[in-house]
């Protein structure tokens, strides 16, 4: 390879790797890509594998940018799929991957992903405990579905766990939740949000255990049975999905270059402090904008945006992202809930309850900094843009009257609540 030609590797084929791959097309970039993906499957979506699973799309919805040879076809790619990357020199800007296939790169995208966290609990090796993750975790468990389970233990009060419950609730199927925590969603909804939740799934016949964590799985000819620490009380299961939570994919990196903590660590412009080497997607580590820290924020739209600037910073135009904060909106059981920014360390908490509809506001220092919201999910994109706004307010060298917008558009939001 003649190696004055400009050639970008991507590691991963997730949506921050395409949105870098049509950035840099889109800004004039006539160099080689190369994509490295330990997957045979199309860009896919994660968020839609429980979909899926229960009938609600079709399989060829899973892929929002279509097939990969015509994706990549179409923005002049060279794909090595079923071959992880065992490599990255980022001294060298060399990469091997299983295949033995050598690259020497110009700039390179690590966007690798997350997979999801599987403890080490005696019995979890069973067939019958699966993941939801991939494109093969919702085919398992669609085939799961089929043999008509009569009980599910769904362990994760996450996103995805509460999509699992509905799945199985919907199917008619024996549903338990169990988490370690003492309760639902514990890290974007406050204990009154959460109890009202954990109100309406007992109500639908979900059974709850919070403050449990599994000791072993023992299987049996007809199924399996649950054990936790603490508790005499077991639970009987022909199907158990874990979803406790995910970790970036960074194994292949040589950490003694990279500066790597629960990912990669990025700046504004998707860079790792080394030449050449940018990260985006559930695999990076970036500002949230409350705290100030280096966070993964694991959002679809996270994920493209870093990728879209990444692929900017490539092709030379010059662009910003200056961070996000956690915003998780999600439908279940015949309810919205949303979670938007931090609900500790507010020193005012507002809160309207009225029939079905639940708007829980907090506050420092007189701006607001979160939200839980329940069938309210209208409001979600104002709350989330008067906090960005407050967060400029608070920048230095910022003058901006904010706190009287702030009371202006929260005080018009609870009003609404009212009027129902």
């Amino acid at each position: 390879m003649n190696k004055y030609t400009p050639t970008i590797a991507v590691i991963g084929n997730g949506c921050a790797a395409a949105e870098c791959i049509k950035a840099v097309r889109e800004n004039s970039y006539r160099g080689t890509i190369h994509v490295f993906t330990d997957s045979k499957w199309p860009i896919y979506n994660p968020m839609l594998t429980t979909y899926y699973a229960s009938g609600k799309i079709d399989f060829n919805q899973l892929f929002p940018y279509g097939n990969n040879d015509e994706f990549y076809r179409n923005y002049a790619v060279t794909i090595h799929p079923n071959s992880p990357v065992l490599t990255l020199d980022a001294e060298r800007r060399l990469i091997v991957n299983q295949a033995g296939f050598e690259l020497v790169y110009t700039q390179c995208l690590i966007a690798s992903g997350a997979s999801p966290f599987l403890p080490k609990i005696e019995g979890t090796d069973t067939d019958n405990i699966l993941l939801m993750r991939s494109v093969e975790d919702a085919i398992k468990l669609k085939n799961a579905l089929a043999r008509k389970p009569r009980k599910a233990l769904v362990l994760g009060a996450s996103m995805i766990g509460i999509k699992l419950v509905e799945l199985f609730h919907h199917a008619g199927i024996e549903t338990c939740l169990v988490d370690l925590a003492d309760r639902i969603f514990p890290l974007i909804a406050h204990p009154e949000c959460a109890g009202l939740i954990q109100k309406h799934l007992t109500q639908s016949g979900i059974k709850l255990r919070f403050g449990m964590s599994l000791s072993r799985i023992e299987k049996y000819h007809d199924g399996m049975k649950a054990y936790f620490d603490g508790s005499d009380e077991s639970e009987d299961a022909d199907i158990i999905v874990v979803c406790i939570g995910v970790r970036s994919n960074i194994g292949f990196i040589n950490q003694a270059q990279v500066r790597i903590d629960r990912g990669v660590i990025i700046d504004d412009r998707m860079r790792t402090g080394v030449p050449g080497l940018f990260a985006a997607g559930d695999v990076a580590q970036g500002k949230n904008l409350q705290t100030g820290t280096s966070q993964v924020i694991g959002l679809l739209a996270n994920a493209r945006y870093q990728g879209r600037v990444a692929g900017r910073n490539m092709a030379g135009i010059d662009t910003i992202f200056p961070g996000n904060i956690p915003h998780n909106i999600t439908h279940f059981m015949g309810i919205d809930f949303v979670g938007i920014g931090s609900i500790i360390e507010y020193d005012r908490m507002d809160t309207k309850h009225l029939g079905r509809r639940f708007v829980q506001l907090f506050w420092k220092n007189n701006l607001i900094i979160g939200a839980n919201l329940i069938d309210s999910h209208s409001e979600a994109g104002v709350i989330k843009s008067t906090i960005m706004k407050g967060l400029l307010h608070t920048a230095p060298g910022n003058q901006v009257a904010i706190p009287l917008l702030h009371h202006m558009l929260i005080k018009n939001i609870l009003a609404e609540v009212e009027k129902l």
